[in-house]
């Protein structure tokens, strides 16, 4: 993957870097092999979009202390929208995770996405995101977050659609 070699823009430093590679290197190593396959899947799956959609594919794991989540996923595209909507899918999982499991201080999200990309070196451009701790996130931001990526209300009842 890109991550270790990849330039860094600011605020990211080279501590937050050997943060994420080491919590990919958490990923159980049986785990490795079926999310390599998946990973390539879905980098076949999302250049056959049309142009003007954009199709998400994800795969998360919660480590089996509840403190380390891992989230994969692709994408058609990376534009600033893709960018603030990842962006949003690990803040909100984060979020989650730390409210349900009440380990907020000791809790770390890191996500990864490829994209397709249209020229360059590589076939795909990898973008990150890392978060830890309390996220002091306004209800109205949570709403937001919540209304984009999950596909059922609070209260458990199926959206209609």
């Amino acid at each position: 993957m890109d991550l270790a070699l990849s330039p860094l823009k600011p605020p990211l430093t080279e501590a937050n870097r050997f943060a994420l590679l080491y919590d990919l290197d958490r990923l159980p190593v049986g785990a490795r092999t079926e999310w390599g396959h998946l990973l390539a899947d879905m980098l076949r799956d999302v250049p056959e979009v049309p142009e003007e959609h954009c199709k998400w594919r994800f795969r998360r794991m919660l480590h089996e202390d509840d403190t380390r989540q891992l989230i994969f996923g692709a994408a058609t595209l990376l534009d600033s929208r893709v960018k603030a909507a990842f962006q949003a899918y690990v803040l909100l999982r984060h979020h989650e995770v730390t409210t349900r499991t009440g380990l907020a201080e000791q809790t770390a999200t890191l996500g990864v996405l490829l994209t397709p990309r249209r020229g360059g070196n590589s076939p795909w451009d990898t973008t990150s995101i890392r978060v830890e701790g309390h996220l002091d996130l306004p209800d109205d931001e949570l709403q937001l977050y919540r209304q984009a990526w999950n596909r059922t209300p609070e209260d458990g009842t199926a959206v209609p659609g």
